[in-house]
């Protein structure tokens, strides 16, 4: 008699559907990943790349909560201590991917299409987030409230420069500003 996981319902619910890693499913089935493999094959089912496995649909955003701990970005600071401790409600990854997707993907002052920075490329990339206009940098709407939900956008990094401490109003007022001098 077969192994309980030598079926293809079983094995597509656990590793597609539920996105259980291979670890995982051999772990809890007390069976070797190489044979796990060679079941999926058998059923032919896709194995994941290692890729596949980690990112999901928030990995995009990961960057934006500070999760760089060492890189070049180790003296960038960790939205978690910039995120009030009262009853706020605290940033989390769905909440600025529904930023993102409500302001399609552009920045709200200059209208530019923005490009989200990922860790890979902080890891990777020389010149960081600075080396493309375009890339996205996470910013407080009113300054003087901390990072939570409601009071964040994205816009381009040179603009979260130039913004610094103004308000909204005032960035909005200086870019008509800019506008009418062209």
């Amino acid at each position: 008699m077969g192994h309980l996981l030598d079926n293809r319902e079983l094995l597509i619910n656990l590793y597609i559907k539920k996105k259980i890693t291979l670890n995982k499913i051999a772990k809890k089935y007390k069976i070797g990943t190489k044979t796990l493999s060679a079941l999926l094959k058998k059923h032919k089912i896709k194995i994941r790349t290692h890729r596949e496995a980690i990112t999901d649909e928030y990995t995009p955003f990961r960057f934006y909560m500070g999760g760089q701990r060492k890189s070049n970005y180790s003296k960038r600071p960790n939205l978690a201590r910039l995120q009030s401790t009262a009853k706020q409600k605290k940033l989390t990854l769905s909440h600025l991917k529904e930023v993102w997707e409500k302001q399609k993907g552009t920045c709200p002052y200059t209208n530019i299409k923005l490009k989200l920075f990922t860790l890979s490329k902080a890891k990777y990339q020389e010149g960081g987030l600075k080396r493309d206009l375009r890339n996205a940098s996470l910013d407080r709407i009113d300054s003087s409230k901390p990072y939570e939900e409601g009071n964040v956008q994205f816009v381009a990094w040179p603009i979260n420069y130039a913004k610094n401490n103004m308000s909204d109003k005032q960035m909005k007022k200086f870019m008509k500003l800019i506008k009418q001098s062209y």
